[in-house]
């Protein structure tokens, strides 16, 4: 199977997107969300057709297959477990934002499961635990709190 690239991922995530909020997704659409013209789309759906992960005909809407819809699933919970860490550790939402959509594409499936893990475990702990009111107080004014010492 041909390697999907960073711009196909971004593809399969607009579709996503559309489909959750319209059932579906039209090349207009998916333009106006990636900021780009109309017969761009359609070169990035054809090769996401081949590679069996759209379903599409020309002047139809488009629409993730099964194997799309695992790896736009996939980008999405990466995702949201990256912008989440990143707002846990202080980042700005915005910044978050974009590092997460950055990261999802570049990062280590081993580096993205053992984050999973980490941010499942976080959210599963007391509410805010001692040691991310160490870690806040850090942050605020670089030393460490007596007792972490």
């Amino acid at each position: 199977m041909t390697e999907i690239t960073k711009a196909m991922e971004q593809y399969l995530e607009t579709i996503y997107e559309l489909q959750e909020k319209h059932g579906s997704a039209s090349v207009t659409e998916i333009a106006e969300v990636r900021g780009v013209k109309a017969p761009s789309v359609t070169y990035v759906l054809q090769k996401l057709k081949k590679l069996g992960l759209v379903n599409y005909k020309k002047y139809r809407s488009v629409s993730l297959t099964p194997e799309g819809m695992v790896i736009a699933d996939r980008l999405e919970r990466t995702h949201q477990t990256l912008k989440w860490f990143f707002s846990l550790i202080g980042i700005d939402e915005e910044i978050a934002e974009a590092d997460a959509c950055e990261f999802e594409h570049t990062a280590h499936p081993e580096t993205i499961e053992k984050l999973t893990e980490f941010v499942d475990w976080v959210k599963a702990a007391p509410k805010d635990p001692k040691w991310l009111e160490h870690f806040r107080r850090y942050q605020e004014n670089g030393s460490y709190p007596g007792e972490c010492q």
